[in-house]
């Protein structure tokens, strides 16, 4: 079953990055133990790619509205450099 461009937002980061690799493989060709054990076509290898751009998109702006968020709330970043330099 395919899943639409537009349904990505259910999923939480993780997912996202989970599918992202997945997809990664099925465009390299690497065989992976999770991956069905079959030649994937070009149309598939294409549709990951689409697929990948998407998920990339869709995490980048799920940082900037964190990052964002966390400035107009005047919240301190504190100890976490890795938000802030994701920020920056």
């Amino acid at each position: 079953m395919l899943m639409r461009s537009d349904e990505l937002y259910k999923f939480n980061d993780g997912t996202l990055t989970r599918l992202r690799t997945s997809l990664d493989d099925i465009t390299k060709n690497i065989q992976m133990e999770y991956l069905p054990q079959r030649r994937w076509s070009t149309l598939e290898k294409k549709r990951a790619n689409i697929m990948i751009k998407v998920i990339d998109k869709q995490l980048e702006e799920r940082r900037m509205m964190r990052s964002l968020e966390k400035f107009i709330g005047g919240r301190h970043y504190g100890t976490d450099l890795q938000l802030l330099q994701r920020t920056i």
